[in-house]
Parts: C-alpha cells; sequence; structure tokens
C-alpha cells in the first residue's frame, strides 16, 4: 500500500497514518507527499503522491474539523511538486492525489478550482500523463480540449455515487471496484475494474 491522506484522515490524527509504515511491511508512506518509481522490464513510471486537503482553501478554515490543515505548507508542497517533476526522468509519469481537479460531484466547486489553479498548472506545464483521484466514489475519466492530461476518478470498494458528463467526460460509471495500471516503454493502460473484475473502461495513453 502507497497511501495518501484525504479529508476523512485529516479529521483526525494524520501523523499516525505515516507511523503506520512503522508497524505493517505492507503500508509504505514515508512523507504526507512523497514519489516511488516503479520498474519492470526496461519501463519505468514515477508515481507522485501528494497531500491534496492542506491544497483547498476551504479545509484550512475549518480548523475545528480538519485542525491539522491549517498547519501544513503548502507552497512547499507546491515547490517540491514543480521540482520533482522538473527533474523526472522516467517513461510515465503518474500524479496520485485524493481530491478531483475535474469531476463531476456536488461537492463544493472551489474543491476543484483550488486543485486546478495551485496544482493543475503544474501538472500541464511538465505534460504529465494521468492525475488519478478518488473522493468522488464512482468512475470518471476526463479529457479537457485545453489539456494533455488524463484525469481519472477511481471508484470506491464501498458506497458509489452516481456521475453525470460535464465538459470533457470520456466515461462515467458508479460500479464498486478497483484500477489497474500497467505500462511498456509504449502503453500506459489504466482499467477500470468492476466488482466482479470485469473490465468497464480502459484508459490507454501511447508514445
Amino acid at each position: 500500500w502507497y497511501p495518501v491522506c484525504g479529508n476523512h484522515e485529516y479529521r483526525g490524527n494524520t501523523q499516525a497514518v505515516i507511523d503506520y509504515s512503522g508497524i505493517s511491511r505492507r503500508w509504505e508512506m514515508p512523507a504526507r507527499y512523497y514519489t516511488k518509481t516503479f520498474e519492470d522490464d526496461g519501463t519505468t513510471v514515477k508515481v507522485v503522491f501528494l497531500d491534496t486537503t492542506p491544497l483547498i482553501d476551504k479545509y484550512r478554515k475549518k480548523t475545528d474539523t480538519y485542525p491539522d490543515a491549517v498547519n501544513q505548507d503548502t507552497e512547499a508542497q507546491l515547490q517540491w511538486l514543480e521540482k520533482t517533476l522538473t527533474e523526472a526522468t522516467e517513461d510515465w509519469i503518474v500524479v496520485v492525489g485524493h481530491h478531483p481537479i475535474y469531476a463531476y460531484t456536488d461537492k463544493s466547486e472551489s474543491e476543484r478550482t483550488d486543485m486546478q489553479k495551485k496544482v493543475d498548472t503544474i501538472l500541464r506545464k511538465h505534460n504529465v500523463d494521468m492525475y488519478i483521484c478518488g473522493h468522488i466514489h464512482n468512475y470518471q475519466h476526463i479529457r479537457r480540449p485545453d489539456s494533455k492530461i488524463d484525469y481519472v476518478v477511481n471508484t470506491s470498494g464501498s458506497l458509489t455515487r452516481t456521475p453525470q458528463k460535464i465538459d470533457g467526460t470520456v466515461f462515467c460509471n458508479d460500479s464498486p471496484g478497483f484500477s489497474v495500471l500497467t505500462a511498456d516503454k509504449n502503453n500506459l493502460r489504466l482499467n477500470m475494474l468492476d466488482k466482479d473484475g470485469k473490465t468497464v473502461h480502459i484508459v490507454n495513453r501511447t508514445k
């Protein structure tokens, strides 16, 4: 497991989520934001894990509900993201965070606009391949006409919500399940699977 904190973690002890790495051999979370490079058969994929809750103003303002959000240095994280992507040399670059940049949801629009302003500008500058998130509890695949990035919302293993199409929606579905990401030198492929293991949509990138 390579976790990221979401809004629910920020309601409690976020440091405990990181500290659990010292207890479980399966749980690897060295910091609130970090990277992991996967390599197989000569193909490399860098995954950049973000800590998105402090980047969204509404959480920083709710100090009673999310007390640790305001304590995080957002500029330091964004500078780290800029530096990390500038120095990246892997075949594929995937960025992961809890909150969506683009998605259909009835949650506050400011969540997406904050992510667009603070994160998406950096991702577009460095032409990352995918941004993958959760938070919404359904599948969504969005390709904006003004961006080369595939924006992916991953579903939940529990309660799901019914999505609708927005500008740029390629696919949306309320199936519970999980996604599998595979790569070689020429293809990056994300299979969205339902609870029975059936592929309901494929996000495919080629070089």
